[in-house]
């Protein structure tokens, strides 16, 4: 399929896909449209899966224009490993790696529900950090109600 044509019918239909198999260039471009469609880069986590290995980063990769200056949005980092924990579990019995990939998901969905944390990019005035504690307010906060 035409990368225009996967585009238009990413934007109209994101719901159908599940993996996109291409080339480096258009997976770039793809993934920076399904960023946009889900928030924008800051909210994006990736990974590059093979058959024995895997590699998990946010879409926007290092972005070195921001390190240092505590003003990037960490969600797509921290749902990275997510993804990662995730994936590990795949490849385990042991099921704690689950159990901590759901908790990390749901503290980010948490903090961006209450509105707690948001940086710059989402409206907000959080530093990297403050939204970083955010989520981890939220994770012990739901990890105490399981125990």
């Amino acid at each position: 399929m035409p990368l225009l044509t996967l585009s238009a019918n990413g934007f109209r239909r994101p719901e159908k896909y599940d993996v996109i198999v291409t080339t480096n260039l258009f997976g770039d471009i793809l993934s920076e449209i399904g960023a946009a469609l889900q928030g924008g880069l800051g909210l994006a986590p990736s990974a590059n899966i093979g058959e024995k290995h895997g590699m998990f980063e946010p879409v926007h990769g290092s972005a070195p224009q921001y390190a240092g200056k505590n003003v990037a949005n960490p969600t797509a980092a921290i749902l990275s490993v997510k993804m990662m924990l995730e994936w590990l579990s795949g490849k385990s019995t042991d099921k704690q790696l689950d159990v901590a990939a759901r908790l990390i998901e749901r503290a980010v969905v948490q903090s961006l529900e209450k509105g707690e944390g948001l940086t710059h990019d989402l409206g907000g005035k959080a530093s990297t950090r403050q939204a970083g504690q955010a989520v981890v307010r939220n994770m012990r906060l739901l990890a105490q109600k399981e125990d």
